[in-house]
């Protein structure tokens, strides 16, 4: 049983894991910022969803190569910079840090547990700056890099690529002339629900209580949440609903 105290233990430990990752890039001026689930917990409970074991993070494009480097070299010995460079049979788009000292199963993402690295793990997302006109374009050629590396890696059958891509290629269809054309500048993401923001809404970014400390999060929270989770954020979602990440946790 994955138990509500096994989820504030997990809780701890991510904690922890964001606080190191945090001072590693403020040392070296690295901009970042809380986000998804971690920016509605910092809102609403001032912390962790009471639910939720796992903590998101936004770098951005033009540092993020250097915030790789540096973790790489600084991050403790108990934490594990997992990425494109370091696990064989990567796919994502983004970074992860591993805890070296903890085993986790997910029966939400399966294919995650391809990866020699099982513990509990933080998320370093990437935003990017362009152009409007080019984020459907931009979100698209991910998508496919995503399924083409699944693929080189036999991590997704050919039934399962041919309809993911052949949803893809329904979608061109569905971009709006505007989109196309529109110049203003704008923080493109590859995740649903936050295609695009403009940069206003995320600097100058702000200190935000969370779990006693602060992190970084983005000027307007109330926007970067409205577009994810809808206006009505503030309430909890349904009792079914509020599922935990992980379904199985051992520490070592």
């Amino acid at each position: 049983m994955y138990t509500q105290d096994d989820v504030r233990r997990v809780q701890n430990r991510l904690l922890q894991m964001a606080v190191a990752v945090r001072d590693i890039l403020e040392r070296h001026n690295i901009p970042h910022f809380i986000a998804y689930g971690t920016l509605l917990g910092a809102v609403r409970h001032r912390g962790f969803i009471p639910w939720d074991d796992d903590f998101d993070y936004y770098l951005f494009d033009d540092s993020y190569q250097q915030a790789m480097d540096v973790l790489a070299a600084e991050l403790p010995a108990d934490l594990f910079l997992e990425n494109e460079k370091s696990e064989p049979l990567y796919f994502h788009g983004w970074a992860h840090v591993k805890d070296l000292k903890s085993v986790t199963e997910c029966d939400l993402y399966p294919q995650d547990g391809c990866y020699s690295h099982h513990g509990i793990s933080l998320d370093l997302y990437r935003m990017k700056e362009m152009p409007s006109s080019q984020v459907d374009a931009y979100r698209r050629r991910e998508y496919m890099d995503y399924l083409d590396r699944r693929k080189a890696l036999h991590l997704i059958d050919e039934a399962d690529y041919e309809r993911r891509t052949a949803q893809l290629r329904q979608t061109e269809a569905g971009m709006t002339a505007d989109r196309q054309t529109s110049v203003r500048p704008v923080f493109a993401t590859t995740l649903p629900g936050l295609e695009q923001i403009d940069r206003d809404e995320v600097f100058p970014l702000r200190k935000m209580a969370f779990e006693g400390t602060t992190f970084f999060a983005p000027r307007n929270p109330d926007t970067f949440l409205t577009l994810r989770y809808g206006s009505d954020y503030m309430q909890l979602p349904p009792v079914e609903q509020r599922v935990p990440h992980y379904s199985r946790v051992q520490f070592l």
